[in-house]
């Protein structure tokens, strides 16, 4: 749904509403007969299948390079016949990652392939038809899944799974459009359009009624009329409406066939927010202090002004991804419940957090106009009980129902903390009240564990958020509910987040290894210990970051293949290695911002630089907004603009960045990353007085490491400033006066005088380019680096000989001289960034041009990060 021009978009796909609105379709059982192996006679109805187990369907499992059976029986009833003939529809949602699919014994669909060509469609929806001559109608039938995994998670994972009748419905595509107008009103334009050339006959019954669906305020009956032509389209415009006193309204229609018994009947939540004016007060402190101070204090985002590199990906986040953002894909499951996926709950959440983060930098009116609008209409669809998930009732608290309530609670509460608009507060209590009621040890409560995927790991990653709502409430029982989390982890059927890792050192060891929810939970662990002081929590995340760091970290700032932890030093990277997933690169960059914050140990920063400058932003294409879920070093990004978690997460991370580009380090305002800035912090000067002073940084990184850094208070003072050195410079010089300071990589300068209004600090460091061994994963290859960024070759910006060589030459090419030289004039004109340089080959006239990873595939180019090259000294 587009908010843009006022207009309302929704698209009625298929499958939602065969899994939420149509009377005739029917759910497939939701448990399956399941058989690891392979035997062609397990597709045979007459199969007995009685020592088989049973297998959950929309469940994941892991298990690498083996073959598996589902067998699915059901009962078609003969009222699904039909006058054509035309067959039964079959949803099987997606399933990980190759499918062959029988009915009765005939195979009737395929999707992706088996090997030994073997091609992965682990995403893709399943919608196969049977025919009808196939069907046993009101009797058994045998719906038998053959499929094939690589790698990494396996399974039918995803919906939805059910079957209906072929009809007009696969004819005649329906768009809805609301349409605002004054006075908080609004009307409904219904749009059919004919697929093919038959022509359609039927009537629409529309109505309004209030929020809980009980109270109709408005109804009206109108014909349809589509002549029998392929793209002949009519559009059924509804009176208008207008309530005083109403904003959400449960708007419904029904599309009935003159010519057969199927109809189609839509529901949704409508919320008008034309005359939508949220005030804003000062942002809002924790009401619960930390019993570990930080060591290390961001400056306020209010108070940063950015205008060099990264602000141009600022910029390019905020107009080409937030303000694009497809609504109806954030918001349309929660109006429209069931959601369209199991997570399709997390993204509003996401948004808020994002928006308000970004918000606070720039204070864009529009954006500003927009979250509010999100988050009005996100709390006005949670329920009476406080439930705001996407599920139906009957599917309350499984699969990622909690872990959508966990990023609402972010959203929300980072709205409320901006704002102060307590109705965000106030919905963010009774979503945690919820949980406390629902989950824990007393009778009639539930088990987290079973809530949640991935060994409850998704499901208890809620403490993160709890502990923050403990934090703005001081409501005592939201911190028991984290100890209960604590509790869960360690059940017989827990992941064992902090047991596992004290005790093996080792993340593929905790839970089953997969990545983004084990850090989800980390994070939540170290904001636990901050507020309880527990030395034991710290040491397991502790434990955890060192693994990471040395034996599943990619030279970007990335882990996880196929999503989970690999064997230590396993660092595959191509695009069919599902490598560096947008929400673990985010979510790494949360633990590392927490532990820096916490610490001020320079170790986590520069895992942050190296994350920013590299995997993060590579994720993110800059001239386009679109994501790319997984990010490979090797091949092209394959950037998509439609919503998934990773589109939802890796702007996220983008609006992460001023948490920890310039603050004071034990009081002490430091420099961190060299972007070109302007900071506002307040200074403890050495007579202890607080003043207000400016830090401008000047200059063109990472380009260039010469830069100026002006200080300027409102009257001359004395007080420390501190440069932080990074791990990757040489001969860096900071000139203040007439004093020189020489610094040490990966220390700290400290520059203590009296700095008159606008004195000046001459910054200098050189930024070699070096080179880093592909390891196991890529032997006699090499990855070249410059500064904080890993250079690729762009396959766009070089020559067919270059790219035949880089890519097929059974001989390594030789590179001697390891200086860059400047080729910024190769880059196209729509090209965003500035960047790019030279290394010549040995033997050969021509040279490999290189550009920043994070820039590389903008331009839909094949690319390289590891390189067959040998280095002659």
């Amino acid at each position: 749904m587009k908010f843009f021009n006022s207009i309302f978009s929704i698209v009625i796909l298929v499958v939602v509403i065969s899994a939420s609105s149509q009377a005739q379709s029917i759910n497939l059982p939701k448990e399956s007969k399941f058989k690891f192996g392979d035997n062609p006679e397990w597709a045979n109805p007459a199969f007995n299948d009685n020592d088989w187990g049973n297998q959950q369907l929309a469940k994941s499992f892991r298990k690498d390079s083996s073959y598996a059976w589902y067998r699915i029986k059901i009962v078609i009833p003969s009222a699904m016949k039909t006058a054509t003939g035309k067959g039964i529809k079959l949803y099987l949602g997606k399933i990980d990652d190759v499918d062959q699919t029988y009915f009765n014994g005939k195979l009737i669909g395929e999707t992706g392939s088996f090997p030994p060509q073997y091609v992965t469609q682990w995403e893709k929806q399943r919608i196969y038809t049977i025919p009808e001559k196939e069907v046993q109608w009101d009797k058994e039938n045998v719906i038998a899944v053959r499929i094939y995994n690589l790698v990494g998670g396996m399974g039918m994972w995803e919906g939805p799974y059910s079957f209906e009748p072929l009809g007009w419905l696969d004819e005649v595509s329906v768009k809805q459009d609301f349409i605002e107008t004054p006075n908080n009103g609004f009307t409904t334009k219904i749009v059919f359009t004919n697929k093919i050339d038959n022509a359609f006959s039927g009537t629409v019954k529309y109505w309004i009624a209030d929020k809980a669906g009980k109270k109709i305020l408005f109804s009206e009956t109108k014909s349809v009329q589509l002549h029998a032509k392929s793209g002949s389209e009519v559009a059924v415009v509804f009176s208008g409406y207008q309530s005083a006193s109403e904003n959400v309204f449960n708007v419904g229609y029904q599309i009935n066939d003159n010519s057969s018994s199927l109809f189609l009947k839509k529901e949704q939540l409508y919320i008008a927010t034309g005359n939508l004016k949220i005030p804003f007060s000062d942002e809002v402190k924790p009401l619960v202090k930390d019993k570990i101070p930080n060591n290390f204090n961001a400056v306020a985002f209010q108070k940063q002004q950015f205008a060099g590199y990264l602000n141009t990906r600022f910029t390019q986040n905020l107009e080409q991804r937030l303000l694009k953002v497809d609504e109806f894909g954030l918001m349309g499951s929660y109006m429209n419940r069931p959601g369209i996926h199991p997570w399709a709950g997390e993204h509003a959440g996401k948004y808020l957090e994002t928006a308000t983060n970004v918000w606070k930098l720039t204070h864009n009116a529009a954006l500003k106009k927009q979250m509010d609008r999100m988050m009005y209409e996100l709390i006005s669809t949670q329920k009476e009980d406080g439930y705001l998930g996407t599920y139906t009732p009957d599917q309350y608290w499984t699969s990622w129902d909690v872990w959508s309530h966990k990023y609402n609670l972010h959203g929300l509460l980072a709205y409320y903390s901006a704002t102060g608009y307590k109705p965000a507060l106030e919905s963010c209590k009774k979503m945690g009240d919820l949980l406390c009621r629902t989950f824990g040890k007393s009778k009639g409560q539930k088990d987290i564990i079973l809530a949640g995927e991935h060994i409850g790991m998704a499901a208890t990653s809620v403490l993160d958020a709890m502990v923050e709502l403990y934090k703005y409430t001081a409501d005592k029982k939201y911190l028991d509910f984290c100890y209960y989390i604590l509790d869960a982890w360690e059940q017989e059927n827990g992941p064992k987040v902090i047991s596992s890792i004290l005790a093996t050192g080792k993340v593929k060891k905790v839970g089953n290894g997969k990545a983004y929810e084990m850090l989800s939970n980390y994070v939540g662990l170290v904001k636990l210990y901050q507020l309880t002081g527990d030395t034991k929590f710290l040491q397991a995340v502790e434990m955890a970051w060192q693994d990471v760091v040395a034996t599943q970290l990619y030279i970007t700032g990335t882990s996880s293949s196929h999503e989970h932890f690999q064997d230590d030093d396993y660092l595959p990277a191509t695009n069919t290695d599902n490598m560096g997933e947008g929400c673990v690169t985010t979510t790494w960059i949360q633990l590392n911002q927490n532990l820096f914050a916490l610490t001020g140990d320079i170790k986590y920063l520069n895992q942050l630089e190296r994350s920013v400058y590299n995997h993060l932003l590579a994720a993110e294409n800059p001239q386009t907004g679109c994501v790319s879920y997984y990010t490979p070093l090797m091949n092209k990004k394959p950037y998509t603009c439609f919503i998934t978690c990773c589109q939802s997460s890796v702007p996220r991370g983008i609006a992460l960045v001023p948490n920890f580009t310039f603050g004071s380090i034990n009081n002490i305002p430091t420099v961190l990353f060299y972007e070109p800035a302007v900071y506002k912090e307040k200074v403890l000067t050495s007579d202890k007085k607080n003043m207000d002073v400016a830090f401008k940084l000047e200059g063109n990184f990472p380009e260039s490491g010469n830069l100026v850094l002006s200080v300027t208070g409102l009257k001359p003072a004395s007080f420390t400033v501190a440069l932080r050195v990074p791990e990757w410079c040489t001969n860096y010089t900071a000139k203040a006066g007439d004093k020189i300071y020489k610094g040490t990589s990966n220390q700290f300068i400290q520059i203590t005088k009296e700095w008159k209004p606008g004195e000046k600090v001459m910054i200098s460091f050189d930024m070699p380019v070096t080179t880093i061994a592909g390891g196991k994963s890529y032997p006699n290859q090499f990855a070249f680096q410059r500064g904080p960024q890993i250079l690729a070759l762009d396959g766009s910006l070089n020559s067919a000989m270059v790219n035949d060589l880089i890519a097929n030459s059974k001989e390594a090419a030789s590179i001697g001289n390891l200086r860059l030289a400047n080729e910024s004039k190769l880059l196209p004109t729509n090209w965003i960034g500035k960047q790019a340089y030279s290394i010549d080959l040995l033997n050969k006239k021509e040279k490999i041009i290189l550009v920043p990873f994070a820039e590389a595939s903008q331009t839909d180019g094949d690319m390289r990060v590891w390189l067959p090259v040998q280095i002659k000294k």
